[in-house]
């Protein structure tokens, strides 16, 4: 057996420097972790913690970690907001199982069910990317859906595009890529590649537009309360106290469930000022770089 006498010389400083290097790294690690925030819950939605058996109540404004699940019932949903302005959302259907991977790669880990996503604003040069059974989901802002059973995996593109990758039997990521446009749907079996191209109904362009503006009026809702500080859950069992305690500083409305809304008085096509946005958005992070 043999001791190391440090004593008070450059040895022990050099020691104590890295250690406390090392400390701050982790320390700034552990802060820096990705998570998400629920921002809707309709139903019975549980939410199981990394480390435990045992689910929670999912709740409006809990954050979820990496290693969570989060389970749906019968006749319920949750959305997920990956940012704090509710940009890039994604709603998990009923009867649906999703882990939470946000490992720098994935975001999430569809098992079974179904899950659609609104991204508007995914940074340029990033990528929001979902694990399912058949396939890897890769997307910037645009909107889509995905279901699987376990053993496929239906990915329909309502805005923009997607593209697919294909999964080998050891779990490893194919490399050739597929890509769906908007107005288009490929079903994958486990550890084939995607399947061919065939158009979506007109009827799920018109649902998913509707739940585009279904969910800024939520954002709007949401964004308005916090400025006044009101209960966000009051605001929505009293929708006149809303309208008086809110800042109105652009309102939006749906006057007939078409797709359009009213923004400062003028009816505009949602769907026409999100791309809009979005371009304009894509167009100011290119110049800065």
């Amino acid at each position: 057996m043999f001791s190391i006498e440090w004593g008070d010389g450059p040895m022990k400083r050099v020691f104590l420097f890295t250690l406390a290097m090392i400390f701050i790294f982790c320390a700034y690690t552990y802060s820096q972790e990705e998570t998400a925030t629920i921002f809707e819950v309709k139903g019975d939605v549980k939410v199981v913690p990394r480390g435990r058996n045992i689910g929670v109540v999912c709740e409006e404004g809990m954050v979820v970690n990496s290693g969570d699940w989060i389970k749906t019932g019968p006749g319920s949903t949750v959305t997920l907001s990956f940012d704090a302005d509710a940009d890039n959302v994604v709603t998990i259907e009923e009867n649906s199982l999703i882990i939470m991977k946000l490992d720098g790669y994935f975001k999430i880990q569809l098992l079974t069910g179904e899950i659609y996503a609104i991204l508007e604003n995914v940074e340029h040069g990033e990528a929001f990317r979902v694990l399912t059974p058949s396939v890897v989901t890769e997307s910037m802002s645009s909107g889509w859906g995905a279901r699987s059973d376990g053993t496929y995996t239906n990915v329909v593109v309502f805005d923009n595009r997607v593209f697919l990758v294909g999964l080998n039997k050891d779990g490893t990521v194919k490399k050739k890529k597929f890509w769906i446009e908007e107005g288009y749907q490929r079903k994958t079996i486990n550890f084939e590649d995607p399947g061919e191209l065939k158009p979506i109904p007109e009827n799920l362009l018109s649902w998913f537009r509707e739940q585009v503006v279904a969910h800024h009026l939520e954002k709007t809702i949401v964004q308005q309360t916090r400025k006044q500080g009101i209960d966000t859950s009051e605001v929505k069992e009293d929708g006149e106290k809303a309208a008086e305690g809110a800042e109105k500083e652009q309102q939006y409305t749906a006057p007939s469930g078409n797709g359009k809304i009213i923004v400062d008085g003028e009816e505009i096509n949602l769907l026409d000022f999100l791309y809009k946005q979005r371009l304009q958005r894509e167009s100011t992070a290119v110049k800065k770089e």
